[in-house]
């Protein structure tokens, strides 16, 4: 017989060695714990493998595009909620993702707590840092553009019949500061488009896809390019105003290293992306490359200024991307990225500024 664990039974070391029988009926003794040893067994237990009462998961309810799991941080955000208005639940995690698994009898209600702080909140972004932005694949619409805009160096490279008149196009539209000064300032975008021979014009296609590749995911391709350019003529222009006259130069070397440089800037101000030191590594990255190329014949196949590449070009092309980046990156973060109507037109707009400058060089080049 187990030891009874009623009051009044002696405690101290003057106890009996056998318990006191009670006066009344004798009645079992209970253990103070199941699965004591001679314990009777507990017939209303549930035992650990009982299944549970039938839950209901609400996360695909709750996020509404398809998803099944949410984030740690979303999925904790409704818990809160469900805590706060005592409604029983569980999370758990599957895969990559969190479940919210709420009793079926309290489903409806957990369901309608959780669109009401929702609707509550629908005018505050929150911050979700382990959510993504939306990228959609614009590797194949950069590489057909790149395709066209290559081919289009391609016919500008050399002499070429336009319109039934034979056009020096370096001469007319190549990168000159003195000119430049004395107002053809369509030459900043004109030599972006003219490169010294082939294997300089297939070197900047190259390098320009892979970092308009990089852009386009962040800003869309129309957005992109036009930014692109924007930084070449910024640096372009910035550039000659400077170092003024006695500058010659020409290629898209400018505008590449400016879409380099807004795409640091897109990201260090994202707040998918937020400025730490990793994130610096892609200026610092940047800057590496600019004096790894900045040695060499000039651009133009003469001796630059100090008999190297157009370093101060790279340079200003850089620093005027990171410029627009940072603007272009802090509009998109709070407003969004523009849509497909949006990006046909930055698209357009920067093939009218291209087919403008060379207009004008036609126009009043060659007088």
């Amino acid at each position: 017989m187990t030891g009874d664990s009623r009051p009044g039974l002696p405690d101290g070391p003057d106890a009996p060695e056998t318990p006191a029988t009670p006066a009344g009926p004798e009645t079992p003794a209970t253990p103070s714990r199941p699965g004591a040893p001679g314990a009777p067994s507990v017939s209303g237990r549930r035992p650990t493998l009982w299944p549970r009462p039938g839950q209901r998961d609400l996360t695909p309810e709750l996020l509404g595009d398809g998803r099944v799991s949410a984030t740690e941080i979303r999925a904790r955000e409704w818990a809160y909620v469900l805590t706060a208005r005592g409604i029983p639940h569980v999370l758990r995690r599957e895969g990559s993702g969190w479940r919210l698994y709420v009793p079926r009898r309290r489903a409806e209600e957990g369901l309608a707590e959780i669109r009401a702080y929702a609707d509550e909140r629908s005018d505050v972004v929150l911050y979700d840092p382990e959510a993504g932005p939306d990228r959609p694949p614009v590797g194949l619409a950069v590489l057909a553009w790149m395709g066209v805009v290559t081919g289009f160096w391609g016919f500008l490279l050399g002499g070429a019949a336009f319109f039934g008149r034979h056009v020096r196009w370096r001469d007319i539209g190549a990168g000159d500061s003195t000119a430049m000064l004395a107002g053809q300032w369509w030459r900043a975008v004109t030599s972006l488009c003219l490169h010294a021979d082939p294997a300089h014009l297939f070197g900047n296609a190259a390098c320009g896809t892979l970092f308009l590749v990089l852009l386009c995911r962040e800003t869309g391709v129309g957005l992109g390019f036009a930014l692109a350019l924007g930084a070449g003529v910024a640096g372009n222009v910035a550039k000659v105003l400077i170092q003024g006259p006695g500058l010659h130069f020409l290629g898209a070397s400018t505008a590449v290293f400016g879409a380099l440089g807004v795409l640091g800037g897109v990201r260090l101000v994202s707040r998918f992306h937020p400025l730490s030191a990793k994130r610096a590594a892609t200026a610092g990255a940047a800057l590496m490359l600019l004096a790894m190329l900045g040695a060499g014949p000039g651009e133009d196949g003469t001796p630059g200024a100090g008999g190297a590449v157009d370093l101060a070009g790279h340079l200003f092309g850089f620093l005027s991307g990171a410029l627009l980046g940072l603007g272009a990156g802090w509009l998109a973060d709070r407003r969004g990225r523009p849509g497909g109507a949006a990006q046909a037109l930055f698209g357009a707009l920067a093939a009218a500024v291209v087919l403008g400058a060379l207009g004008l060089a036609l126009a009043f080049g060659q007088g």
